[in-house]
């Protein structure tokens, strides 16, 4: 399956595509090279666009320091989300869930996906936030799906498992 699709399903059915993904054989690495590195790339696309326009703020910096700045943004977004994968699943077995690196890595590298996109936007004035917090929200709407069907978290443990993930993300994003 291509990432197209894969992106596409998993924002428009997502609760058959996560049992989908939960039966795929899949690496770490696969899911980095075939998904993330691609999909991670749209939030670059959108700050350099801004750029190009000379949107806002945008216009005031330079380009390389804007170009710079995305770029450590995709490495450090990177390297968060594949910490991330080893924090979900160091913390399935606490809310009953099965330890799985590679579930864990397919469910916060499949939930990042509206994060991601939405982030193409964050050169439109006043929208880009709003788009941006849309994405977030529907990103742990896709976690808590994802955590019943690949890492196995009881329904009535799923939104606790997802808040604390949630919780930590954040944390380590800032």
């Amino acid at each position: 399956m291509s990432f197209i699709d894969r992106a596409k399903n998993i924002l428009l059915s997502p609760k058959d595509e996560w049992k989908k993904i939960d039966e795929e054989e899949a690496t770490a690495g696969g899911l980095f090279t075939g998904y993330a590195v691609i999909l991670a790339l749209i939030p670059v696309i959108g700050t350099l666009l801004a750029v190009s326009l000379s949107i806002g703020a945008y216009r005031y910096f330079g380009f390389n320091y804007f170009l710079v700045s995305a770029l450590s943004g995709y490495v450090i977004g990177l390297g968060v989300l594949y910490l991330m994968g080893i924090i979900a699943n160091a913390l399935a077995p606490s809310f009953d869930g099965e330890k799985s690196d590679v579930s864990a890595m397919k469910l916060v590298v499949y939930s990042a996906t509206p994060v991601w996109i939405a982030g193409f936007f964050n050169f439109v004035p006043g929208i880009g936030f709003l788009i941006s917090l849309i994405g977030f929200g529907y990103s742990a709407y896709l976690l808590y799906l994802g955590s019943q069907a690949t890492v196995k978290v009881p329904e009535n443990k799923a939104v606790g498992y997802t808040a604390v993930t949630i919780i930590i993300w954040i944390v380590l994003s800032i």
